[in-house]
């Protein structure tokens, strides 16, 4: 009787399943990780949208009513309504009261990545669109330049949110160029009621 192959095989294959082990765990590690941040990622996208909308309704609503608070006010919103969140688009800030058309209102640049400073998280933009009937309720043909809110009845209205996304995991960072994201939303809306 030969015992000694059968303990060797035995052997072999302990060693070949902790070797399939160890080479395995690191990327199925990455992969939940990777998993997570674009889970975050739409988190974080859904709550631009909600925000875009908070801003369209409450544009739509009244040529009167503060559109930049509404959108730093979106109750599902999880970032805070702070001018350290949102930058020059905060609350008190001249970006940041949208009130009339008289005046800036939202960030003039259309929130691109170069509107975003320091440990801003945020940022909305306001913008006048064309009516294709020139009344109410006709399609949007055509958009004006960011930071200007419709002033009176025939225009369309364009919210944008956009949040900066830093990626945690090293696989998301290597894709996008210097790691970070900037998750941008609109909503439009034609049926200006003033």
């Amino acid at each position: 009787m030969q015992t000694t192959p059968r303990k060797n095989t035995a052997r072999i294959q302990k060693g070949q399943a902790l070797v399939e082990f160890a080479l395995l765990t690191p990327v199925l590690i990455l992969f939940v990780m990777l998993t997570v941040d674009v889970g975050r990622a739409f988190w974080e996208s859904i709550d631009a949208a909600g925000a875009a909308r908070a801003g369209v309704r409450m544009g739509i609503i009244s040529d009167t009513s503060d559109i930049g608070n509404a959108v730093r006010d979106e109750p599902n919103s999880g970032i805070p309504n702070t001018t350290a969140a949102w930058g020059s688009v905060g609350p008190g800030t001249s970006f940041g009261t949208c009130l009339t058309a008289a005046g800036v209102c939202g960030d003039p640049g259309g929130c691109a990545p170069t509107s975003f400073s320091g440990t801003q998280l945020a940022c909305f933009a306001v913008r006048t669109c064309t009516l294709s009937s020139g009344a109410d309720l006709g399609a949007i043909s055509g958009c004006g330049a960011w930071g200007v809110r419709p002033s009176n009845g025939g225009h369309g209205l364009q919210v944008l949110v956009a949040i900066k996304f830093p990626a945690v995991t090293p696989a998301l960072s290597s894709f996008v160029p210097g790691g970070t994201l900037f998750l941008k939303q609109t909503s439009l809306g034609n049926e200006l009621y003033f």
